[in-house]
């Protein structure tokens, strides 16, 4: 598919010459911009790319509207092709142009796709920005009723991600008012937006009013879009305790959802929701049954991302051996051509019985000559092997470390669902719906984390606090815990990246050794600094000391390993880190006597650096 677009963006230019040859420069320019449309309409973004390219190339530096439209439509083409950095640039030249040429319906059309673009890049205070500066435009201009609406729903979903959800509220319903009876795209996204903050609100019946309004205006042609809509519908119904018709929309989501292809994200999401209503309705044992299947799904979908990128590391381990196949080729040409030259000489020598003493000279001269060059051609294939020696090293350790993220999903995986399994035998009902509610929203947390090696400092404080709230559930009389950063961290923490999940067993070693055990006040704390240009992660218990700690095992009588992966998995680590990765291990005393355990673990040796670069790019 990908090829067949690049011919078509080929076929496009030699379209473009010859229309250039036959009406002059105008009638080129006016059929560019009506195949930038056409391209646009079909998703053909490689020739779409090209094209504007080449247009920017040919067309004057001066700002105007062919220039516009060629800088708008290749920032839309990056943006759908995963270059959030160069759709942005090409966005912002596109709205210096149109405030140069005083067109506003341009400069909406821009505003809009940057703010697009920062949301979709995590860039929310510019996204902000730009959303109060078109809807400010959009209101003067007055005569753009489309753009109008589309700002009021962007404004709108900025409140709503603010959880301002009045302000939200009033932004929908007026861009709904705005718009009219008119069909348009932002109506469907008017609609659904406005059925999710009601139903924030709890107004479920008039969220689920709107839900079915979007629902029957629906594109049938789009069966996927559906299948969310349906998705929601029946999330409104569960809230609003009606049980058996959140079954029923969510029985249609799920055949849409079979017809568009069975996206995963959203069969983990329906078996989420249809666990939630059988554990409403008192079928423990069903909402089981389902959140074991949302678990399996998402095994599966981190199997299918672990296999693509085992697949592009192969794929680009074979193109290096093909690289260095043709190399060696090269060289064998090379010496052939070589030793034929030399039997030439030999030939010509032969004829010349007079030239002997010179021919014994030269051929002195040659067999030097070819030590030196063997000796060169040795040395630079020894180079080579060890080049290669420390590649297929690295990805041995690539390979390695992904195995290792591998099992310690499940592992962790599997305690969670013992512990559900364990409440749910001992008939303790309430604990075990709060504790599948939060159990449900902490592998969302753990699917997110699990695709990444890295993740924000942020993201890593949310993921543990919910962790440490679900285990405590487990305790008669919970615990004390704290999960925080220092300031200076504070501020910088979405800048911040550490390994995903290397904390959590740690957690949940001093929980279950430590805490379960001790008679009286049980106090965690799990605590990031910094010293001296490392970042540090503490994980303090006043539990009953290592000493006295039982050994844990799993139920079916297997040891825990989730310390032994984690201690691999940061050795694997430390390479790739800087040396990072050292964990420490100290008893606290009192009078001899063990007052608990403190854990330092070093993420990253570098910080300073790290975020210094960071903040650069």
């Amino acid at each position: 598919m990908r090829t067949e677009q690049i011919l078509a963006g080929l076929l496009v230019i030699v379209s473009l010459g010859c229309a250039e040859l036959c009406f002059g420069q105008n009638a080129v320019n006016t059929f560019s911009v009506e195949q930038l449309r056409t391209l646009k309409s079909r998703d053909e973004f490689d020739s779409l790319e090209i094209i504007t390219r080449r247009m920017l190339k040919d067309l004057p530096p001066d700002p105007g509207p062919l220039r516009y439209d060629a800088e708008y439509y290749l920032a839309f083409a990056l943006g759908m092709k995963d270059d959030p950095r160069g759709a942005t640039d090409h966005a912002q030249q596109a709205y210096l142009i149109a405030r140069s040429l005083a067109d506003t319906t341009r400069m909406l059309e821009s505003l809009y796709q940057l703010t697009k673009l920062n949301v979709e890049g995590r860039h929310y205070g510019e996204a902000d920005h730009h959303r109060r500066d078109h809807l400010g435009l959009a209101r003067r201009y007055g005569k753009d009723t489309t753009q109008l609406v589309l700002a009021l729903n962007s404004i709108g979903s900025m409140h709503s991600r603010q959880e301002v959800r009045d302000s939200a509220v009033y932004y929908y319903r007026e861009g709904l008012r705005m718009l009219g009876d008119r069909q348009h795209i932002a109506r469907q996204a008017l609609l659904g937006n406005l059925a999710s903050s009601l139903g924030e609100r709890g107004q479920h019946v008039e969220a689920e009013r709107l839900w079915r309004q979007a629902v029957a205006e629906a594109d049938n042609m789009d069966p996927r879009n559906k299948a969310w809509m349906y998705n929601n519908l029946g999330q409104t119904l569960l809230h609003a305790e009606r049980y058996r018709e959140a079954l029923v929309a969510l029985d249609q989501s799920d055949s849409l959802n079979k017809v568009s292809g069975s996206a995963l994200d959203l069969a983990i999401e329906l078996a989420e929701i249809r666990a939630d209503i059988l554990d409403s309705i008192g079928d423990v044992h069903g909402a089981y049954q389902w959140i074991k299947h949302a678990r399996d799904l998402q095994d599966t979908l981190f199997e299918r991302s672990m296999n693509e990128q085992l697949l592009e590391l192969e794929t680009s381990f074979g193109t290096r051996l093909k690289e260095e196949e043709i190399q060696r080729l090269d060289a064998e040409n090379k010496e052939k051509a070589e030793r034929l030259h030399a039997k030439n000489l030999q030939l010509y020598g032969s004829l010349a019985f007079a030239l002997l003493l010179l021919f014994a000279i030269v051929l002195v001269w040659r067999n030097l000559r070819q030590k030196r060059n063997y000796s060169t051609v040795l040395e630079r294939l020894n180079v080579e092997l060890n080049e290669r020696k420390d590649h297929i090293e690295e990805i041995n350790r690539l390979l390695q470390l992904k195995v290792l993220r591998t099992q310690m999903n499940p592992h962790f995986i599997y305690n969670s669902l013992n512990a559900i399994h364990n409440l749910v035998n001992k008939g303790e009902t309430v604990s075990a719906s709060a504790y599948l509610d939060g159990f449900a929203r902490l592998l969302r947390m753990v699917l997110d984390h699990s695709l990444k090696e890295l993740v924000p400092l942020e993201d890593e404080l949310a993921f543990l606090r919910q962790y440490i709230k679900l285990e405590a559930l487990r305790f008669a009389d919970g615990f004390v815990h704290t999960v925080d950063a220092e300031p200076n961290l504070l501020d910088a923490m979405d800048e911040i990246l550490v390994p995903s999940l290397i904390i959590q067993p740690f957690v949940e070693n001093a929980i279950w050794h430590g805490l379960a055990s001790k008679q009286g006040d049980k106090k965690l704390t799990v605590r990031f600094v910094e010293k001296e240009g490392k970042l540090i992660c503490t994980v303090e218990d006043n539990g009953v000391g290592r000493q006295a700690a039982p050994q844990r095992e799993h139920p079916d009588g297997s040891a825990s390993i989730g310390l032994q992966l984690t201690s691999e998995r940061l050795q694997l680590l430390s390479y790739s880190l800087g040396g990072s990765g050292r964990v420490t291990f100290t008893d606290l005393m009192d009078a001899c006597e063990p007052q608990g355990t403190r854990v330092e673990v070093v993420l990253n040796e570098n910080l300073s650096t790290a975020s210094s670069s960071r903040q650069g790019h």
